[in-house]
C-alpha cells in the first residue's frame, strides 16, 4: 500500500502543472480569440467561440480544484467532482441554447441530468464524513 501511495501521489504532483499548463493555454487562446471577436463580420460567430473556450476553461478550474484537493487530504470530495459535472453540464445547455440547436427533449433531459447530479452534490454535503465524525464526537461526549 505504501508503493501505491507514492505512485498515485507521484502522478498528482505530475498532473498539477500539466492541469496549469492548460489552464494558460486556454488563457492564451481566449486572448487569441479575441481577434476573432474583432475582425469578425458577425459578432454571434466570435462569442460562440469565446463562450465555448471561457466554459470549457471553467471545467478544467473545477478538476484543478479536485487534484489538489485529493493532494492535500488524500481522498476525492464528491462535491468538487459533482461541481465540475454540473459546469460540463451547464456548459452544453449555454452552448445549445446560444447556438439555437437544442430541442425540447433535450432540454428536458439535461435538466433532469443537472437535477440528478444537484441531489447527488446536497446528498454529499449533507452525509459527508466530517459531518459525520462531528455527530459522532457530539453523541459520544
Amino acid at each position: 500500500m505504501k508503493y501505491f501511495t507514492r505512485i498515485v501521489d507521484s502522478m498528482i504532483k505530475f498532473m498539477i502543472p500539466i492541469v496549469i499548463l492548460a489552464l494558460l493555454m486556454g488563457i492564451a487562446r481566449v486572448i487569441l480569440d479575441l481577434r476573432a471577436v474583432f475582425g469578425s463580420q458577425t459578432l454571434a460567430s466570435a462569442f460562440d467561440m469565446m463562450v465555448t473556450n471561457i466554459l470549457s476553461m471553467f471545467i478544467v478550474i473545477e478538476l484543478l480544484r479536485s487534484i489538489i484537493e485529493y493532494f492535500t487530504v488524500h481522498r476525492l470530495k464528491i462535491t468538487f467532482i459533482t461541481d465540475a459535472a454540473l459546469v460540463f453540464v451547464l456548459r452544453e445547455i449555454m452552448i445549445g441554447l446560444y447556438q439555437h440547436n437544442l430541442e425540447a427533449g433535450m432540454i428536458m433531459a439535461l435538466a433532469a441530468l443537472i437535477l440528478v447530479i444537484g441531489g447527488i452534490r446536497t446528498l454529499a454535503v449533507v452525509f459527508s464524513p466530517e459531518k459525520c465524525s462531528d455527530a459522532k464526537e457530539v453523541v459520544h461526549a
